[in-house]
């Protein structure tokens, strides 16, 4: 956790709270952590699904 901290920028005991099963951290907290971590988030669109027909065009 000190190696994290020292790599975050964050102080240890705040990471000790925000990241506890209470804690509630910030966005930027988390993304600090994650850099110090070496990871990343990806996000990736789910594949379209077929439209339903609606009432509308049924008729």
């Amino acid at each position: 956790m000190a190696k994290v901290a020292k790599n975050s920028g964050l102080a240890r005991e705040a990471l000790y709270r925000g990241l506890s099963r209470t804690g509630n951290p910030e966005l930027g907290t988390v993304l600090k952590v994650m850099d110090a971590l070496n990871l990343k988030i990806a996000v990736d669109a789910d594949t379209p699904r077929p439209r339903r027909p609606t009432a509308k065009s049924a008729s």
